[in-house]
């Protein structure tokens, strides 16, 4: 087992990127052990870059005994957060073997995964990339006996800054809407509850439709029981109705539910998730990926709105140059939100004819899918709206590119 330094002094860790592209990522397990310093949770084995000031934050942020909410061995935790200033740390808890002290219950054992901020860059600011390299270097469930000694890891980061893939994951309007809604909550709440039959898969996915720059602002835990000692961003409490009332009694916790997820409405929607819903309504991931890629690495969480703004009209744009496919989908590319109302399409109506387009490109992804019968029967009371908005205002020049287009969209001709 490599010896921690002494308070106060630094660890010369490896160079967070070498010659072969490698990364060095260090390593610790934190469970519950005796050992010769203690009894109890504590870090068991670390590797040589592991400083004191490291094992300090691990231990608080550590889970302890009775964290997982469901007591079953195959269930997996995931879980991000910064470590300092300058580090951050990935980790996966499990349950291991018996408690050594008899009191029953099996000990809850965290690998972590520790990373300098350069090294993390290096995957793109991704979590989820870090635990797929790990689980390509090794076994990470406990094994019958606990480690001694842990290595420094060489990881080898690859793909793009944003995956396509990833957005294809993104098959059905359910999914989409759901993620469009997710992300809206995301953006606007200091502390996020989710519960429901979630997966990691739909963390990494948006994730992956975050700026680079943006990801690490993101800590999450899934399937760890509430606890005001660690300060997750993102926190995921499955279906344990006693968890959930103990975080929604934190202040300023907010909660969202995967299996009921709540419509964010269009006016106070947050324009990021905005942006997301017009990326799946163009069915473009390719592009959407480029888009979502070449945001500035200066980007910071405040700039999102407008940068989700800019991305929206370049989407637009792309799309009114006859740049994707014109055929029409066989299947809705977004989901029709069945209490639409009458009174709010109105209102995006005179936003976009007034040249709004946020409003604009909201009504195109509502009927972008293949039309139906309630949805068209909208269309043509917001084309009959639209008529008039034009005959009080007989001055408005309707060959204006958002009165055009406006038009395109109600399917009529002021």
């Amino acid at each position: 087992m490599a010896t921690l330094p002494s308070p106060g002094r630094s660890v010369s860790s490896p160079q967070s990127s070498t010659a072969s592209g490698t990364v060095a990522v260090e390593q610790a397990i934190f469970t519950s052990a005796r050992t010769a310093k203690k009894d109890g949770y504590q870090l068991v084995a670390w590797s040589s870059g592991i400083s004191t000031e490291d094992a300090r934050l691990l231990a608080v942020w550590g889970p302890a005994h009775d964290s997982m909410i469901v007591d079953d061995p195959a269930d997996v935790s995931l879980n991000f957060h910064p470590l300092g200033e300058e580090k951050f740390c990935v980790s996966r808890t499990m349950l291991g073997n018996a408690e050594y002290s008899g009191r029953g219950g099996r000990q809850v054992y965290t690998h972590c995964f520790v990373i300098s901020r350069a090294g993390f860059a290096q995957f793109h600011n991704d979590p989820f990339r870090v635990v797929s390299a790990a689980l390509a270097i090794r076994d990470l469930r406990p094994g019958a006996k606990l480690p001694t000694d842990l290595p420094t890891l060489k990881m080898l980061p690859s793909g793009p800054p944003v995956e396509p893939g990833l957005i294809r994951l993104c098959d059905s309007p359910t999914k989409q809407q759901t993620l469009v809604s997710w992300t809206h909550h995301a953006m606007t709440s200091k502390k996020l509850m989710f519960t429901g039959h979630y997966s990691d898969r739909f963390l990494a996915v948006f994730f992956n439709l975050l700026p680079v720059s943006i990801r690490p602002k993101f800590s999450f835990s899934t399937r760890l029981r509430y606890s005001p000692r660690r300060a997750f961003r993102l926190i995921g409490l499955a279906n344990d109705v006693e968890e959930q009332k103990k975080a929604a009694r934190q202040e300023g916790c907010s909660v969202f539910q995967f299996d009921l997820p709540a419509r964010s409405p269009e006016m106070s929607r947050h324009p990021w998730a905005t942006w997301v819903q017009v990326a799946f309504c163009h069915r473009a991931p390719e592009e959407a990926a480029r888009l979502i890629g070449d945001v500035p690495l200066s980007a910071r969480l405040e700039d999102l709105p407008s940068i989700g703004d800019r991305l929206r009209v370049a989407m637009s744009g792309r799309r009114i140059k006859g740049n994707t496919p014109t055929d029409p989908p066989a299947q809705p590319v977004v989901s029709i939100e069945t209490n639409t109302g009458q009174g709010e399409l109105f209102q995006l109506v005179e936003r976009a004819f007034a040249g709004d387009l946020a409003a604009l490109e909201r009504l195109n992804a509502t009927w972008c899918a293949q039309p139906d019968h309630q949805m068209e029967t909208l269309r043509e009371d917001c084309g009959r709206h639209f008529l008039k908005l034009v005959k009080d205002k007989p001055g408005i020049k309707t060959s204006q590119p958002a009165i055009e287009i406006l038009g395109l969209i109600l399917r009529v001709s002021p």
